[in-house]
């Protein structure tokens, strides 16, 4: 991580590192002879529900990939900065992606990108909840690269060029369309709960009582497809119900009710039932 009174001496070094970052006012004074900048904040960022600032999904890691290998192939004798705004928040999301982009496109183990960005972790904050108000628990960085590391071993996130269909993945998560995530594939999908829309409609929108747009609510029969598209056997209600489980039912999904208080740990049986159900 350079800083301004040292930037421009850090990037005419020939030390082979390649891959900087600096905070954007930092290096904005500097000669861009010896290097080129790709901003975070100006191509990838993260939409927030509160005071969250995230960590970045996988098509944000996947872009974020992609733009590293093409300014490297680009610019052969360059090095490249990945440009952060100057927060906290923004430093954070930056190094995360860097440690991912190490891990997925690089294959570098946890110790090695720790090492690598050991110097620069002082300076991040750890990720948040998305309620709103005092936090209870906190999600740090090397968390979700580990993560990264147990599901790429497990082959349930590839980059590879058949590995990773962005365009799914974003056309699900859109919470216009779904909502919808497969957390492990082939075998299990997380999804918003439906609910039943007025007048039989698949979906509904909803607005605030200013007549504004909240958010857009699901049917189960919206989900039906889907759902099959995936081969799912069997849906499990997490809350307490909301829509009539009948249209599952009819497509060949079992429906099986786990409610517990919502942000809240899941009590013992709770877990049997759930890891019978899922195997």
């Amino acid at each position: 991580f350079i800083h301004a009174p040292h930037a421009q001496s850090y990037l005419r070094q020939s030390n082979g590192v390649r891959v900087y970052i600096s905070e954007r006012e930092d290096i904005c004074t500097c000669k861009k002879d010896d290097f080129v900048c790709l901003s975070i904040d100006n191509n990838i960022y993260y939409v927030a529900y509160e005071d969250d600032f995230g960590p970045m999904n996988l098509p944000s890691i996947f872009e974020f990939c992609d733009m590293v290998d093409c300014h490297l192939t680009s610019f052969p004798t360059k090095k490249i900065v990945i440009q952060t705004l100057a927060t906290p928040q923004s430093r954070t999301n930056g190094i995360f992606l860097i440690g991912a982009y190490m891990i997925m496109r690089r294959g570098f183990d946890m110790g090695k990108v720790i090492s690598l960005c050991e110097p620069a972790m002082k300076l991040i904050v750890p990720y948040r909840d998305v309620s709103p108000g005092k936090q209870n628990f906190f999600l740090d960085v090397k968390d979700c690269w580990g993560g990264l590391v147990k599901a790429k071993a497990l082959s349930w996130v590839d980059f590879g060029a058949d590995g990773f269909d962005v365009e799914e993945y974003m056309a699900l998560d859109d919470p216009l369309n779904a909502d919808l995530h497969e957390i492990v594939p082939g075998k299990l999908i997380a999804m918003r709960g439906p609910i039943d829309a007025t007048n039989g409609q698949n979906w509904q929108d909803v607005q605030r009582m200013d007549g504004s747009f909240s958010h857009r609510v699901f049917s189960p029969n919206h989900y039906v497809d889907i759902l099959q598209q995936f081969d799912v056997q069997a849906v499990v209600r997490r809350n307490e119900p909301q829509y009539d489980k009948q249209a599952f039912v009819d497509a060949g999904i079992a429906v099986a009710d786990l409610s517990f208080e919502d942000c809240t740990s899941p009590p013992v049986d709770v877990v049997a039932k759930f890891l019978a159900i899922a195997e």
